[in-house]
Formats: structure tokens, sequence, C-alpha cells
């Protein structure tokens, strides 16, 4: 694994690969290193020679092949805007979305032969890109898998599933990494220091990943830049300002907007800002031009659109949703 801090619960899953459910909702913040974990299963439940501990050997036939993305009796299932080796077509732009297409062809690699003689997986991530008819069709495989297969459907935002495919899975639940050791981490991995990498953590809600990449610089111009154009809500043009969102990934300015959103929320019921305490005085003066209740509504919006950012089509809608809803919490 690249990433300490789930070790301990790698060892204690590969422990019972003899006992292991066919199917895993590996489920945990965003940010914490859920797909190296799914990753590090899949190798582990594919080696032929695999250590004392559980964890694969590295040095096999089978860990060269599932190294080089080549084994055979492993299928990786994500967004074509996820996969590195999608080619876009004229015809064929990247979907954002895990399409019926690509469940489909689950089933008809489940239903032949292993290549090794052991088990099959199926990584799926991230599973809430499933859309409801891709995750319907998943249903009937998901329940009574042919062979010995193993499915490994990775999710930030579980309740995005549906319930019938949650039922299907035991549920094991990652935990965000306790914020020293995490500091620590993201300060070694990026050269800086201490002080400066907890203030990162603490804008990442703890999640080392996304504070790595906002301690980076154009990360971090970024994480300024959405901070720049929340300062003008709700006096702002809608339009124009989600232009300036624009230039940004959603998985790089939404967390910024749901960190705004909450500590605004705390400031009202007085509380400091958990997430961006930089940001006191603004949001000190912006409480008293809305309500709590109005801003915990807003909250709950922008928590859904967490699902919509992963299977939307138009992310210029999505930013000037997102943004309009931050203006309205604050009218008359």
């Amino acid at each position: 694994m690249k990433y300490p801090w789930h070790q301990a619960e790698l060892l204690r899953l590969l422990a019972s690969r003899d006992t292991m459910h066919h199917a895993l909702l590996i489920e945990g913040q965003p940010g914490i290193g859920k797909q190296d974990f799914a990753l590090a299963t899949a190798a582990a439940l594919l080696c032929e020679a695999p250590g004392a501990d559980g964890r694969a050997c590295g040095e096999c036939l089978a860990c060269g092949w599932f190294r080089e993305g080549s084994h055979p009796d492993f299928r990786w299932v994500r967004p074509d805007a996820n996969d590195p080796n999608f080619e876009a077509r004229k015809d064929r732009k990247p979907s954002r979305q895990i399409r019926i297409e690509q469940i489909r062809a689950i089933a008809g690699f489940v239903n032949i032969g292993t290549h090794r003689a052991g088990r099959k997986i199926i990584l799926i991530e991230p599973a809430e890109a499933m859309n409801p008819v891709a995750a319907n069709a998943l249903l009937k495989t998901l329940e009574e898998p042919a062979g010995d297969t193993v499915f490994l459907l990775v999710c930030g935002h579980p309740d995005a599933l549906p319930a019938t495919v949650r039922s299907r899975c035991r549920r094991l639940a990652l935990a965000t990494p306790q914020a020293a050791p995490a500091a620590r981490w993201v300060a070694d991995q990026a050269g800086i220091d201490i002080d400066t990498a907890a203030g990162w953590i603490t804008a990442a809600a703890g999640a080392p990943l996304h504070a790595l990449r906002l301690a980076e610089p154009t990360g971090a111009a970024a994480h300024r830049d959405v901070l720049a154009t929340l300062a003008g809500i709700p006096d702002i043009e809608v339009v124009e300002a989600a232009a300036r969102l624009l230039q940004f990934d959603a998985d790089t300015w939404i967390p910024v907007v749901r960190a705004w959103v909450t500590d605004l929320a705390r400031v009202l019921g007085g509380a400091p800002p958990r997430f961006l305490p930089g940001e006191h005085a603004r949001l000190e003066a912006l409480a008293t031009r809305t309500r709590l209740d109005r801003v915990l509504r807003l909250e709950a919006d922008i928590a859904a659109t967490v699902v919509a950012s992963e299977q939307s089509l138009n992310q210029r809608l999505l930013a000037e949703g997102v943004l309009l809803r931050c203006c309205e919490a604050f009218e008359p």
C-alpha cells in the first residue's frame, strides 16, 4: 500500500481471506486512500504466493500482470473520465458515469472460467458513479456471482447507492487518519513545515490526499481563487462567478464550497470555523445577513450536489446552480 494509515485494517481483512464476503463495500471520506486499499486487496487476492500476513508478494507472475494492468482475472470498472486509457472520439466523449454497457460486460466476465484457477476480482470505483439503470443491472450478478468472484465497490458516498446494492455487500468503513500523523505525512510528501501541513489537513477535513493536493502550488492557488469567488456572495453575478469556478474540476471547488457553508453554519451557531479559520471575519459579517435554518438547508443541498458532480454532464449548470442556491440563502 502507498499509504500507511490503513495497513492494520488491510491485514485484518486479509486474515479472513478464506471466508471473505463475495462483495465488499469499501466506504469512507473522499481523499483518504480507499482506491489504494481496494487495489492492495485485489493484488493480495490474486497473488499466487502471498506472504504470511496475506499481502501480495509482488514477485509472482500474477503480481507482475496485476502491476502492469493486464491480469486476466481482474476488471476495473470506472467512468471513462477516470480511465487514463480511455481514448476520446468525436462521437464519444468521456463519461462521468459508469454506464450499463460496462456492467453488462461484467456479467460475461463472471460467467467464464478463471485463467489462473483462482479468484476473479471486480473493482467498481467510484460505485456511486453508476447511474440507476447500471446499478439495477448489477444486482443479480452481485447477489449470485458465478465461481469464486469477489466484488470490491469503492464508495465515498454510500447513501447515493441504492439500498438494494448496499444490502448485498459487507460494508467496510475506512477511518479518516488522525490529524497529527496525517499532517506529518503531508509535510514529508510536500516538503513543507508541519504547521502549514496541519493547516491544509484542517482545510481538507482531515483527508491527507486532498490536503496534499492543496499543499501543491496549483492546489493552493485554486483554493484561494475559489474562496475569493465565494467572498462575493451574495452580491455576485452568478454566471460570471460560475465561469471562474469552471477553471477547476468539480472535485476541487465543491469541497471548498461545502467547507465554507459548514463554517458559516458554525459561526451562526456561535462556534468558530472548523475548516476555514482564516475566513472567520468574513463569515461573521455574512452571518448578519441570513439565518441558521436557511444555511442548514443550503448545507443539505450542497451535500446532494456531490452525487451530481459524479454524474452531471453539464458542469456549468452545476456550478451556476450551487452558486445560485448560496445566494438565495441571503435573500430578504
